[in-house]
């Protein structure tokens, strides 16, 4: 009966099917032929192709303060120690206050002790500045309180001994910025910051020799908090964990050497709307691996990696919210 129908409705338009599929027969004999497409249209492929959505536009690079590097109140520490197991420790407690801490053990031998410097403030507008020569030296800033700043340089462009060495930095508060500068081999740096507009750079090179990376840890709990990690070497390690909004978070790996063993390895991991995460990174003949993690809205991730032949690139991004973008770039043979 359905069939009496259909055919019925066909005649009742003056159209009926013929035995070629593609075409159908008018009463009177014509033949006409239906007009198809086949694979995906050309509208459809060039909305996609011009619709990526290359959007995290990625900053950071905060810190300064110096000038007169806090005076005002003028409290003020100038602790320089040089040899092998010194201890400083600097602990202020007040508005304006001042710390700078100078290590020297260059000479090391191995088997010694490094240094120790430490810094303690409480209160507003407070700074600090620790510098360390040598190998085996852990240095770390407490600060509770708004417009803090804190410095940790580790090694220089010229002097070879600066492995092994730990900078730590814990901030609470308001308006705290916080830099790592570590050069050479075997370095860790790590950042916990709790409050709004902290802005976090690290920064760490491998030695000449390049015999093994460094490990680099941000972790920010508020608003508007910034995180950037630069690393060059081999067997580089960056992790970022931010909660709150308006986060953002860059992280640029550099390999240097052409072992394939070698690796550059970045976490991200985001909670809440509209954070942004790029990162970039170069393994040369080894491998790039990368992790972004967003949950929340109109969150956004960049994610560039290059390998040379031998190479191995591998990016993998989660995204749990609405209105989020992601975009990954590779060059490379994986």
């Amino acid at each position: 009966m359905k069939k009496l129908l259909i055919m019925a409705m066909c005649i009742a338009t003056g159209v009926t099917f013929a035995q070629n599929p593609n075409e159908f027969a008018i009463p009177g004999g014509q033949t006409g032929v239906i007009a198809k497409t086949s694979g995906t249209p050309l509208e459809a492929i060039n909305n996609v192709n011009n619709g990526a959505p290359a959007t995290a536009n990625c900053v950071v690079d905060q810190i300064n303060v110096p000038a007169g590097f806090i005076t005002t109140g003028v409290n003020q520490v100038d602790i320089q120690q040089v040899g092998n197991s010194n201890q400083a420790n600097g602990t202020q407690n007040g508005n304006s206050n001042m710390s700078l801490i100078r290590q020297n053990n260059s000479n090391f031998i191995p088997g010694q002790a490094g240094n120790l410097a430490s810094s303690f403030q409480s209160g507003d507008a407070n700074g600090s500045d620790i510098k360390q020569f040598g190998d085996n030296n852990k240095g770390r800033v407490y600060q509770i309180g708004d417009d803090n700043y804190a410095k940790q340089d580790v090694g220089s462009t010229t002097a070879m001994q600066s492995e092994d060495n730990m900078a730590y930095a814990n901030q609470q508060g308001n308006g705290n910025k916080s830099s790592q500068k570590q050069r050479f081999d075997s370095n860790e740096a790590t950042v916990l910051s709790w409050g709004n507009g902290n802005s976090v750079v690290q920064d760490q090179s491998s030695g000449p020799n390049h015999s093994s990376g460094s490990v680099a840890f941000a972790n920010q709990i508020g608003d508007g908090n910034g995180a950037q990690q630069n690393q060059v070497g081999s067997n580089n390690f960056a992790s970022a964990y931010q909660t709150g909004d308006n986060n953002v978070s860059v992280e640029t790996q550099t390999m240097v050497g052409d072992d394939a063993a070698n690796f550059n390895l970045s976490t991200v991991n985001q909670v809440g709307d509209s954070n942004t995460s790029c990162v970039t990174q170069d393994a040369d003949m080894a491998i790039n691996c990368s992790l972004v993690n967003q949950i929340g809205d109109q969150n956004s991730a960049l994610v560039n990696q290059t390998a040379a032949v031998g190479g191995n690139n591998n990016a993998n991004v989660l995204q749990l919210g609405n209105m989020n973008t992601a975009q990954v770039t590779q060059f490379g043979p994986n």
